[in-house]
């Protein structure tokens, strides 16, 4: 039995949903990004120059903890590779669950500056963690490598009418249609729960971490039958 469970397209296509809808619900609350660290740097430089300092500090600190966030990813990874155990991307999932349950609080959500800098760490550790859907990389964050992908699978498709190039495209146009659905039904949710809308994001790592367990513990009773 295969034990490559973060691989599965199903959470890979959750994670992208989630993005989106995560990257839609900080910018409208916050005003900046969890992730696409590119658009939080462009605007903290124009804020900077319209002496906008509250702002701007913000996000570089999100920056700065989307970096962290990569470092503690890699390390993560690294460590736990040496000690053989598998299934630790787990502990990540369960971590933004309870990050976003408590998030939904509005004691703990009426600190912007808090709350995007943790975001911006748990999801850039989840980036370098789940990186690729059957082998095939695509990123659960942002879209534009996404979107490049897209275009590269279709143009190579239509000149060489190749299948690896129809598949290639099909998964970036899965990818790219969850990110843009998980934006659209975070701004339907912030646009009926305000802030708390969040919970939802809450309510899906939840699920997908319960529903990897599951098959984890499968995984180790097949072992032993």
């Amino acid at each position: 039995m295969k034990n490559n469970f973060h691989e599965f397209r199903s959470v890979g296509l959750l994670l992208t949903f989630i993005g989106g809808a995560v990257d839609l619900y900080t910018y409208t609350h916050y005003g900046a990004f969890a992730s696409a660290q590119t658009g939080n740097l462009v605007l903290s430089i124009s804020q900077a120059v319209n002496g906008e300092w509250s702002g701007t500090g913000q996000k570089l600190l999100s920056v700065l903890f989307f970096f962290l966030g990569v470092l503690t990813g890699k390390f993560m990874m690294r460590y736990f590779r040496l000690k053989g155990w598998a299934f630790w991307r787990l502990i990540i999932l369960y971590g933004e669950a309870i990050l976003f349950l408590l998030i939904s609080f509005r004691s703990i959500n009426s600190h912007p500056t808090l709350v995007t800098m943790a975001i911006s760490f748990a999801t850039a550790a989840q980036w370098i963690s789940f990186d690729k859907i059957n082998g095939r990389a695509y990123t659960s964050l942002f879209t534009t490598g996404n979107m490049k992908g897209l275009a590269a699978g279709l143009h190579d498709y239509v000149v060489t009418r190749d299948k690896a190039a129809f598949d290639t495209f099909m998964h970036y146009l899965l990818v790219v249609g969850a990110f843009v659905i998980g934006s659209i039904c975070a701004a339907f949710s912030y646009r009926f729960f305000h802030e708390q809308g969040i919970f939802l994001v809450s309510i899906l790592f939840f699920y997908l971490a319960i529903s990897q367990t599951i098959l984890v513990l499968k995984f180790y009773r097949s072992d032993y039958e």
